[in-house]
């Protein structure tokens, strides 16, 4: 039996494209999901509200072009303001230099989620785990048994089980994993993806992406022994729904 963690946390998620906060389907640009509620700062306003200690950020449109810009910058400033004491925020999408890591940690993000660099440049993660120890973490997004980069486009070549034993040698202690089939589906996370993860990496906090809906959903990811899990498009459709979520991460 894999140990479980002592503080699950639930990662409310916001997608932010253009300034606004989306979804995607399946990860796919030209499936953009969305509802009359885009303001990002508003979004996490009610989150917090809720009783949620965590939030999940992701820039999509630095994932494509790998540059974080211009509205995307402030409003994840806004949002680190704007949070409560003692509560969580991560950020991915992009990061791919050391410039763009440092400067989302000097906004004060808790926590940056590297994805395409971790795979094209292992060397340079290790330096940045070095520097700045546990607020590195790395996403790895899975497809058919394989990691995607480039925001989901690419195929990495490399199986997700080896990526996530390469990782952890280099010193980071906290990754999400994204079953992307199963992302802005409500389908359910992809508890097979989870367990192999699990059993590859013990020692690793895996926080899981992909598909978590509903209470049950939540205890399942708790039951595998993962130490958070993101949920995105259920709220984006029902944000009353965070209520339940919450209790069952409690």
């Amino acid at each position: 039996m894999l140990p479980k963690p002592d503080n699950f946390r639930l990662f409310p998620a916001i997608d932010l494209i253009d300034g606004r906060a989306v979804r995607l389907l399946h990860g796919q640009f030209d499936h953009l999901l969305t509802n009359e509620l885009d303001d990002a700062r508003v979004r996490a306003e009610m989150i917090w509200e809720a009783g949620a200690t965590a939030l999940h950020i992701i820039d999509l449109d630095a994932a494509r072009t790998g540059a974080p810009a211009e509205p995307n910058i402030s409003i994840i400033a806004e949002l680190v303001a704007a949070k409560p004491p003692g509560a969580v925020l991560q950020v991915g999408g992009g990061l791919r230099s050391a410039e763009a890591v440092e400067t989302l940690l000097a906004h004060g993000v808790d926590r940056v989620l590297i994805g395409t660099m971790a795979l094209r440049d292992p060397h340079l993660l290790g330096e940045l785990v070095q520097r700045h120890g546990s607020p590195i973490a790395v996403a790895l997004d899975s497809r058919d048994g394989t990691v995607r980069v480039s925001g989901w486009v690419e195929d990495a070549g490399i199986g997700v089980e080896d990526a996530a034993r390469a990782i952890v040698e280099l010193g980071v202690q906290t990754m999400l994993i994204t079953g992307i089939d199963r992302d802005g589906t409500l389908g359910g996370p992809d508890q097979d993806l989870l367990r192999r993860i699990r059993t590859a990496v013990p020692t690793a906090a895996v926080i899981a992406a992909g598909g978590v809906t509903t209470p049950d959903d939540v205890r399942a990811v708790r039951a595998l022994g993962c130490a958070g899990a993101v949920v995105g498009r259920a709220l984006l459709d029902d944000p009353s729904q965070i209520a339940a979520l919450l209790h069952a991460s409690a």
